[in-house]
């Protein structure tokens, strides 16, 4: 079945449904989840849909997609792909190293990974929330940047939070964005967290994205770097194969962290 066949299935079923399941999907079209979630995956980058866990959701018509989530909303969004890509990224990090984590949901994910880990971890983040999951954590020596409070953010921005990264090192840096391509590189939807980004950036040896698969090839308002800045992507299984081709031979290395059960 081609794919502009598979989409107009589902899009009918949305007509009749508000919601689809994987499942359903699977069976009626005689295809593999990972057909599935890539179809729903372009579908979304189109605007005519909106995913969600285990499926997808209707697009009210007329409704406009807001420019921008607050933290506490994109806590809600694709929390299964972003517990995965956080499982997967703290095989990354080993002992005694400094990671930096930014004010991202996916980030908040990978900090709670951390705990009980690790005999001798040092972690830097903007981040209230990350701040409030790992206080007293055993192994693991919290260093807070400080600086303006956001609340729609939860974290801690403006260049106050950006001074402590001129005087330490960082073996890795975890980076959260809104999008991520080849072409724009890193970007975001507001300017207000990239300073603190960039310095953590330049602080770190190597930085690594950890994005959920909605995110890729997507184009945000606000360019931080370009893709060359980027040592490596973790990622969930819905990236698709032309997508991780063009990541790699742009000199990313890609890691796609396995699906585990629902």
């Amino acid at each position: 079945m081609l794919s502009e066949q598979r989409y107009k299935i589902i899009m009918d079923l949305l007509e009749q449904e508000p919601i689809v399941k994987n499942n359903a999907l699977c069976k009626l079209m005689s295809t593999t989840r990972e057909t599935v979630r890539r179809d729903l995956m372009t579908l979304e980058e189109k605007g005519l849909l909106k995913r969600i866990r285990g499926g997808a959701m209707k697009i009210s018509k007329g409704a406009a997609p807001s420019a921008y989530e607050s933290f506490h909303e994109r806590k809600q969004s694709q929390v299964v792909y972003k517990e995965h890509i956080a499982k997967e990224a703290v095989k990354l990090i080993q002992d005694g190293q400094v990671v930096a984590l930014d004010s991202g949901t996916t980030a908040l994910l990978l900090a709670r990974e951390l705990k009980g880990r690790f005999r001798s971890l040092t972690v830097v983040t903007n981040s209230l929330a990350i701040t409030n999951e790992l206080a007293g954590a055993s192994g693991i020596e919290l260093i807070v940047t400080g600086g303006v409070y956001k609340e729609d953010e939860e974290a801690f921005l403006s260049d106050f939070a950006s001074l402590i990264f001129s005087k330490i090192h960082v073996d890795i840096f975890f980076l959260t964005t809104c999008g991520i391509s080849v072409e724009a590189g890193v970007t975001y939807q507001r300017m207000d967290e990239i300073p603190v980004q960039t310095k953590m950036m330049k602080a770190a040896d190597c930085t690594i994205a950890i994005v959920d698969s909605s995110k890729l090839g997507v184009n945000s308002l606000v360019r931080m770097c370009g893709i060359e800045s980027i040592a490596a992507l973790v990622t969930d299984v819905g990236i698709s194969a032309e997508q991780k081709r063009r990541f790699e031979k742009a000199g990313v290395h890609v890691v796609v962290a396995p699906e585990r059960s629902e």
